[in-house]
């Protein structure tokens, strides 16, 4: 995967102009005294509110009704109070879809009433990860998602099409423009991806299985541990595989990580081995009855994958929404292609296998999971009723000053039959952390985020060593907008650089740091205070055309600007 050999491949160097090298400081903890210029002081250490969207649903329809005090919110295994709480419906009982929110007035809620909510936007990516479906399978889930993007969305909400082929491929960056998605999605009915070269060695191997095992009661030797070594050799080979598809993920939540709004990603595959290879271990088991091989399998378990899946998607504020495309299956292992009866064990091991990590995905991260269904337009608009209803609870958190995860668990009291899906773990991020993430997700989408003005320009390219190029950059902040602070006869003030690079084939350089500090003469502030502070930085870069992304923040202030920039670093390049 790319992703794995970003750094080697871009090389991304930075030669400071002005600073140096350093650990971040960490964010003010009060309002710099006698702070000229710069921006209004952020105090990142007051108590802020958590906000945790819940939706309810019983028997596939959506739980209306419900107040603060039907609900329990925990954090860490400790019941929180829940100090903030409305009833988000664009699609209210019995009406049409509008936007609207009702509160309670319960005693100890403080609610902002219903004029004052600011629904944000929705940021949908359709994943179709095609090197892990059949054709036929997903061609049939792509024609119930056209239809559901047409009925349901509408601005201010935004999708996009991505595709796992062999790398990442944004198709169709995020729009509101429901022709130009379906655009997007039709190219992918064409690929055929490993998919079904995979399900043929399976029962290729299962087959092979049978065999030995009619071998081996005839007397021949070497015939178990001939069939063990295939079926560990696809093990090996699937974990591998797996974890380059994982890392995909994993890239895609590195992008979105810094988006504002509600995130979601609709993964659609035929599922994910929770454990690579289980599936023979059993057929194995079925012909040998040796309950001993189970011990074997373990070896290829890629839970710990999923986990790291699920806790960067919760870092990243995104759920999952898994549809299992494979449809129904009999329980002797007949798929939907009408396929040979083989071990029943086995084929029920493979179902459970696939969907497992698919239904892990979407509970981890308060999102739901289509599966044992031939037609997902049930599955679908169930999503859509979770999108546009739900409860909206917040609570206080006071900050810890670091990167930290909590457990979340939300219960509706006395109505254990109630579907509750909200996301379980809750990520507290640090400010350099959540301005690093911004940085990443602009080497991809367009940011509308600058209060610091910032600007970013490149000069010509120039060849340097092993084939590269370095590539100048400066960026410009208007002095009047940096804080600074009095230093005898100067003024001065502390930014912290960051700096990333994506080339147009998605290989991606590592986050860079660079910590400036501003110096002004106090007796030329006010002429200084009309001009822009210049950061300078050369970035050593392969050949092609890249998108650098950089923001600028005020560690006095905890202020935060981002700007983009596309250019060429090879002559040749366009």
């Amino acid at each position: 995967m790319q992703a794995l050999r970003v750094a080697a491949l871009l090389g991304v160097g930075l030669l400071a102009a002005v600073g140096s090298y350093g650990q971040e400081k960490p964010a003010a903890a009060k309002p710099p005294e006698q702070q000229v210029g710069g921006l209004q002081f952020i105090d990142t250490s007051q108590v802020t509110i958590v906000n945790v969207d819940v939706s309810v649903m019983d028997k596939g329809e959506v739980v209306r009704g419900l107040g603060a005090s039907d609900f329990e919110l925990y954090q860490d295994g400790k019941l929180q109070e829940i100090t903030n709480f409305a009833f988000i419906s664009l699609t209210p009982a019995g009406g049409t879809r509008q936007p609207a929110a009702t509160t309670g007035s319960e005693e100890g809620v403080t609610l902002a009433p219903p004029l004052e909510y600011r629904r944000e936007p929705k940021f949908v990516a359709i994943y179709v990860d095609n090197e892990n479906i059949q054709p036929f399978n997903r061609n049939r889930v792509l024609n119930r998602l056209e239809e559901w993007i047409q009925s349901h969305l509408l601005p201010p909400d935004q999708a996009m099409v991505v595709a796992y082929q062999r790398s990442l491929k944004v198709l169709q960056p995020f729009t509101s423009n429901t022709q130009l998605l379906l655009d997007a999605l039709r190219p992918l009915r064409r690929y055929t991806g490993g998919r079904t070269s995979v399900d043929s060695e399976r029962r290729r191997i299962e087959d092979a299985i049978k065999d030995a095992a009619q071998q081996a009661s005839g007397g021949s030797s070497g015939a178990f541990d001939r069939i063990l070594g295939e079926v560990r050799s696809f093990a090996r080979e699937q974990r591998s595989d797996l974890v380059f598809t994982v890392g995909a993920l994993q890239e895609f939540i590195g992008m979105m990580a810094g988006l504002p709004g509600k995130k979601v990603i609709m993964y659609v595959s035929d599922g994910l081995p929770m454990s690579p290879g289980l599936e023979l271990y059993y057929a194995i088991q079925d012909q040998w009855r040796d309950v001993s091989l189970m011990t074997q399998a373990m070896e290829f378990d890629a839970t710990p994958l999923f986990r790291s899946l699920v806790t960067s998607a919760s870092a990243a504020g995104i759920s999952f929404y898994t549809i299992d495309a494979r449809g129904l299956e009999s329980e002797l292992g007949i798929e939907a292609e009408n396929r040979t009866a083989r071990s029943t064990m086995a084929a029920a091991a493979l179902r459970s296998n696939l969907q497992d990590s698919l239904l892990y995905m979407a509970e981890q991260t308060g999102g739901m999971a289509i599966v044992n269904t031939n037609d997902v337009k049930p599955g679908l608009e169930r999503i859509a009723q979770m999108f546009e209803n739900y409860y909206w609870l917040g609570y206080r958190l006071e900050p810890s000053g670091k990167d930290r995860a909590h457990r979340i668990e939300v219960k509706v009291k006395g109505h254990p039959e109630y579907t509750v899906n909200f996301r379980r773990t809750f990520i507290e991020k640090t400010l350099p952390t959540q301005v690093g993430d911004r940085v990443v997700s602009g080497l991809v989408f367009d940011l509308d985020d600058n209060p610091l003005g910032v600007e970013v320009s490149a000069g010509e390219p120039a060849p340097a060593a092993n084939g590269r190029w370095t590539l100048p950059v400066e960026v410009r902040v208007p002095i009047a907008k940096v804080a600074l602070i009095p230093d005898g006869d100067q003024l001065v003030g502390y930014v912290m650089l960051y700096y990333a690079a994506r080339d147009a084939e998605g290989k991606q350089s590592d986050l860079q740091r660079v910590e400036h500090t501003v110096r002004v003469p106090q007796a030329e502030y006010e002429t200084a205070a009309t001009k822009q502070f210049t950061f300078t930085a050369s970035l050593l870069l392969e050949p092609g055309v890249y998108r650098i992304s950089v923001g600028l923040r005020d560690q006095l202030t905890n202020q935060a600007g981002y700007a983009t920039i596309k250019r060429a670093v090879h002559p040749e390049a366009s």
